[in-house]
């Protein structure tokens, strides 16, 4: 079982919960993200430390495993208790010369809980603070090492580090419950513990990202 697998199968538990009052929310996404530049780390048993002073990483969003997100939410006066999945990935692009290959790409797993708020005086925007933990796949070959390719859920996945993010959206009302989304979001994450063969890297990431989607509000009014 895959990590997306089993993290969409937690979702959709949750959804399965009876949420009469207050409204309840769903939602997809698909989008992409910008990496910024940051610093890469990697330690190996009995090797000197790689240091990259400003890693660059290809995003891919459309490829592979393609990049997504779901959120849901329970809402009362305006405001919600989200709980939110960010699927990223990060695969470098300035590869030191003792680094085959280096990614995250099933991925750099974002799991936050958010607190939200609508701002109905300002054109009805949404915006969200979260926080949570970074779920790692990491498939890697350093000094010609491999570690990660063919490992599925939970062997290849990895709790490593903490994770924030901000965000504004705009939903678009189609019929009933249901809405479009727009959303851009700045996520700010520290994995400090992405296993490699014999060691592990210390893998930061900045993101801006831009999502558009779907979703479905139950025990809405509107």
């Amino acid at each position: 079982m895959t990590t997306t697998t089993t993290i969409l199968t937690s979702l959709l538990i949750f959804l399965s919960i009876p949420h009469a009052q207050p409204p309840f929310s769903f939602e997809a996404f698909s989008g992409c993200h910008l990496n910024i530049p940051t610093p890469l780390t990697i330690k190996q048993e009995g090797e000197e430390v790689i240091k990259v002073k400003w890693a660059r990483y290809e995003s891919a969003c459309w490829s592979g495993s393609p990049y997504f997100a779901l959120r849901a939410g329970v809402w009362k006066n305006g405001k919600a208790w989200e709980l939110e999945l960010i699927h990223e990935k990060i695969i470098l692009k300035n590869k030191p010369k003792d680094v085959q290959h280096f990614q995250v790409s099933h991925g750099y797993n974002l799991i936050l809980v958010n607190r939200a708020w609508r701002l109905h005086e300002y054109y009805d925007l949404t915006c969200r603070v979260g926080a949570g933990i970074i779920l790692a796949h990491p498939e890697t070959i350093v000094r010609n090492k491999k570690r990660g390719y063919g490992e599925y859920f939970p062997k290849g996945d990895y709790i490593s580090g903490p994770t924030a993010q901000v965000a504004v959206g705009k939903r678009f009302r189609f019929w009933k419950g249901l809405f479009g989304v727009l959303e851009a979001k700045f996520t700010a994450s520290y994995a400090f513990y992405v296993p490699i063969a014999d060691g592990y890297a210390v893998v930061p990431n900045l993101a801006i990202h831009g999502l558009f989607g779907i979703g479905y509000e139950l025990g809405s009014k509107r």
